[in-house]
């Protein structure tokens, strides 16, 4: 199924289909963010634990916009560097639309640690901890 993408998402996120997980963005606060997006099916598709994390990874990338980013501006840079306490606890259904919670724990100059859940139809599908380096203006 084709879903809209926001566009403050395209500027954050530099995956486009099939990695791109995250469509809209539903709640975002100086450290918490919350994304709605599917799972991709198909050709170049990710197993869904890899596509879990890279969902968890791309609305953290949300955290890092600035709170007036529009169209044309620049993205945030940054990358994922670790992962850990992940787990799988179901997958979703195909094309079922995933709510994406991720928000921040503590933040060592560039680097942060967040805390994170992917849901279903209010079922956790997912969670663990990531560690994020961006760059610091």
């Amino acid at each position: 199924m084709q879903r809209a993408i926001d566009d403050a998402v395209l500027q954050a996120v530099p995956h486009r289909a099939p990695i791109l997980r995250v469509h809209r963005i539903l709640l975002r606060s100086r450290d918490r963010v919350r994304a709605a997006g599917c799972e991709p099916t198909g050709p170049g598709a990710l197993p869904w634990a890899a596509g879990a994390i890279e969902g968890m990874a791309q609305t953290a990338a949300l955290l890092a916009l600035p709170a007036d980013a529009g169209p044309g501006g620049s993205a945030p840079q940054g990358m994922l560097v670790a992962v850990k306490k992940f787990r799988i606890h179901a997958t979703p259904p195909p094309d079922a639309e995933i709510e994406y919670t991720v928000e921040l724990v503590r933040r060592f100059g560039p680097t942060a640690l967040l805390r994170g859940i992917a849901e279903c139809n209010g079922l956790n599908c997912a969670s663990g901890e990531l560690t994020l380096w961006s760059r610091v203006p």
